[in-house]
């Protein structure tokens, strides 16, 4: 795909495959594969890899500027896999020895006055590019000597290696008390589309030239629950069929993916974010992620909570019988944030009319009982914050109330009160809306309803938008 010094030689710089929490037969797939799959959805910090041209397209005989911003200091390596499923490790590399990344800086590769240039050669097609930072080298390329060339070649006993590496670290480091763990990793890779300038471009880098964007939505809606454990709540599953309706009616969505109840599974709802969302859009189209149901809130365990703690979302089939059970079987909070890193260059929209409270009163969305004093409950507010001092952009978070707030059914039973609300606004009378504007009606009301169908009670809608030029939910 590369050409380092000579114009096309093929340089092949590199998925990884490598670090990844993943059975070892995950070694006989293709790379690409490995790469996209293999995600540490719980990381301690955070990691962002990103090219110089927004809609990561490249003809033969471009160049390519590679950047990599890290929350914590460690060691990069930075991998590619081409068309051809060839893998390299671009850095470290005979120019760029040294791989430490400082904490919050960016690191440019090749940097500006580097001998090698990053230039775009036969074959075309789908590449990946990845980022993999560790608080400490790792070993197991030890011997592959990454500073002795441009780029190195790979092959999958490499990657295993490393793998087997970061599996026993990670279980070393579990069974530490909490204050002496110090190791840590994060990853995050961005797909890279190369083309032939002879060829017809791909349909979707047609569109994009054309500026022509999708929409795609996640809708997400859970009443009834697996276990008996977790109180069963009233319209949620209408909640999410209703706003999808409403969105492919007034909001131009070209794809709704619609998960309710016994089909909202965690590793279901995983999917349509992190494949069917990611694969069906490209940097430039707008996603729209949707969830009525419970919210809950665990002990955080890799200290990157300021609270010390880990809010999440109740999938159909999550578990409160244990702590153990909660990490395993809810959507954290670190995992959301993790997924919406694999939608970077895209606008996304996430809307959550869920909360987290002390009680388990009816029409209220929250499990379980907060010790006296603990933090607020603020799903994906600290997560979204962090991802943007890394360098993502472009995504916004509209939830139905303030982390001290419940979230309410309402009495009529028909649907929750935030998505009520909302869905009437969008079908109510033409023209554009932007997210704020909304959002400026729903400060309205919401609070006005809770307050008079449920006395001391309040709920008042709150917006973080990042988006840019202000994102029109109704076009």
């Amino acid at each position: 795909m590369f050409a380092a010094r000579s114009p096309y030689a093929s340089l092949l710089l590199v998925a990884c495959a490598c670090v990844f929490l993943q059975p070892p037969a995950i070694f006989g797939q293709d790379p690409r594969g490995v790469a996209v799959e293999a995600v540490n959805d719980r990381p301690g910090f955070m990691v962002r890899v990103d090219v110089d041209r927004p809609h990561r397209t490249y003809e033969y005989g471009d160049v390519m500027y590679v950047t990599v911003k890290s929350e914590k200091a460690g060691h990069l390596y930075l991998f590619y896999c081409d068309a051809n499923l060839k893998v390299s490790c671009l850095f470290p590399n005979v120019v760029q020895k040294d791989n430490r990344i400082p904490a919050g800086k960016t690191v440019v590769v090749p940097s500006r006055d580097a001998t090698f240039r990053l230039r775009v050669g036969p074959p075309a097609g789908k590449e990946i590019l990845k980022a993999v930072v560790t608080t400490e080298p790792l070993h197991a390329l030890e011997n592959k000597d990454l500073a002795r060339g441009d780029v190195t070649q790979l092959d999958l006993a490499d990657l295993k290696g490393v793998y087997v590496e970061v599996q026993d670290r990670d279980r070393q480091e579990q069974q530490k008390p909490k204050e002496r763990r110090k190791w840590q990793w994060a990853e995050h890779h961005v797909d890279i589309t190369t083309i032939d300038p002879a060829q017809p471009p791909p349909q979707q880098v047609q569109r994009q030239r054309q500026g022509k964007h999708r929409r795609v939505g996640v809708f997400v809606g859970v009443s009834q629950y697996e276990s008996s454990n977790i109180r069963k709540l009233t319209v949620c599953h209408t909640d999410a069929k209703e706003m999808a309706q409403t969105f492919k009616d007034q909001c131009q969505v070209d794809e709704a993916i619609v998960l309710t109840n016994s089909d909202a599974t965690l590793e279901k709802i995983e999917t349509a974010i992190r494949k069917k969302a990611a694969e069906s859009t490209v940097p430039g189209d707008t996603v729209v992620i949707y969830w009525s149901g419970h919210g809950g809130r665990c002990a955080d365990d890799n200290g990157d909570e300021k609270d010390g703690y880990d809010e999440y979302l109740v999938p159909f089939d999550g578990e409160l019988t244990s702590l153990s059970q909660i990490r395993g079987s809810m959507l954290l909070d670190d995992a959301f944030g993790r997924w919406i890193q694999e939608l970077d260059g895209r606008k996304v929209v996430i809307i959550l009319d869920t909360c987290h409270s002390g009680g388990q009163a009816t029409h209220e969305k929250g499990v379980g009982v907060p010790a006296a004093g603990t933090a607020e409950f603020d799903f994906l507010d600290g997560e979204l914050a962090r991802a943007k001092d890394v360098g993502q952009k472009e995504t916004a978070l509209l939830t139905s109330s303030k982390a001290s707030e419940l979230s309410m059914e309402r009495r009529e039973g028909d649907l929750s009160v935030m998505t009520y609300f909302l869905t009437r606004q969008l079908r109510d009378g033409s023209g554009p809306l932007t997210l704020s504007q909304i959002h400026g009606q729903l400060k309205d009301s919401v609070p006005l309803y809770v307050e008079k169908n449920f006395p001391g009670a309040t709920q008042t809608p709150v917006l973080a938008d990042e988006t840019t030029p202000p994102f029109y939910l109704r076009p």
